[in-house]
């Protein structure tokens, strides 16, 4: 989703923040909130990999590694086609969805047969035809462009009883989920309120309304999710008042994500660049990507490892 964002100076601080959750693990609401253990949040530097991308990913939303190499989708008013590049940047493959336009493709996630396709973006709040779209792995062929046809699961957020037009200005936005096991996990951008909901759904293929099964006060918008090879860390990013920021969840159990323990990132040191996408790649090496602003678009690792003793 295109959002111009211009670039404030911030001085360098390590500070201390407070994590907070919301359990509904009996998928009904609650407006109970428990305070999580505080966590550091610590400013840090991306190191960049490549900043000279093609203008073909130049709104690059999504991000997943595969075949070493990153798949990238564009967003909304966008051709509906993924994109390979490596670490130089180079366009190495393109998969063209042939049956599907690209309302608004906002990430990508994968397992070992499918690449799922996020068409989730709901700017204004109004949108009733949400889905996931997968495409089989094997059927991309060897060529550098080839063209396949996807499959098309609906969805909905149980939740939602509203539609008026609120562009910006609503909690029922979504441009995060990951495969886990087997589920996806969907991570709302709350407009409103900096929270995130999580949704689940089964990989089963077939028309979905999803319920909220936990809330998390990020204090972010969020824009991204992976988790890692061993189920071990869940990494989001996105972000606030044109900074970027990663969290990083740990020591959870199952899949109550958001009551492990919670260290947060400051990447202000990237200015304006907007945030969109992160992906564990080779030995779990953490990436993520930022789409083109007043910046241009381009990729960054965050050595995630440094803070293992926090993630314990």
């Amino acid at each position: 989703m295109k959002y111009i964002l211009m670039i404030p100076l911030s001085f360098c601080i390590l500070y201390v923040t407070s994590c907070h959750f919301v359990s509904n693990k009996n998928t009904e609401k609650t407006t109970e909130q428990v305070e999580l253990n505080k966590s550091n949040s610590i400013q840090y530097d991306p190191v960049l990999i490549s900043d000279s991308l093609s203008d073909k990913v130049n709104e690059q939303s999504g991000l997943v590694w595969y075949q070493d190499l990153y798949w990238v989708n564009n967003d909304s008013d966008c051709s509906a086609s993924l994109y390979a590049y490596n670490k130089k940047g180079d366009i190495k493959k393109e998969v063209q969805i042939s049956n599907f336009k690209n309302l608004d493709w906002e990430d990508v996630t994968d397992d070992k047969d499918y690449i799922y396709i996020g068409d989730f973006g709901n700017n204004f709040g109004v949108r009733r035809n949400l889905r996931v779209l997968r495409v089989r792995k094997s059927s991309f062929g060897p060529q550098d462009v080839s063209s396949v046809e996807a499959e098309e699961m609906p969805i909905n957020w149980d939740d939602q009883d509203v539609f008026v037009p609120r562009k910006q200005s609503h909690d029922y936005d979504c441009e995060a989920f990951v495969e886990y096991s087997d589920s996806l996990y969907f991570f709302s951008k709350n407009w409103a309120d900096y929270k995130t909901r999580m949704y689940v759904a089964s990989k089963e293929f077939k028309s979905q309304s999803l319920k909220v099964k936990a809330e998390f006060d990020a204090d972010l918008l969020i824009t991204g999710a992976d988790i890692s090879s061993d189920g071990k860390v869940l990494a989001l990013v996105g972000y606030k008042d044109y900074r970027s920021y990663v969290l990083l969840f740990s020591s959870y159990k199952g899949t109550d994500f958001f009551l492990g323990q919670c260290l947060r990132l400051d990447l202000s040191s990237l200015g304006g660049a907007q945030t969109e996408a992160i992906v564990f790649g080779d030995n779990d090496a953490l990436f993520i990507s930022t789409e083109e602003t007043n910046k241009t678009h381009a990729i960054y690792e965050i050595e995630w490892r440094k803070w293992a003793d926090k993630l314990k």
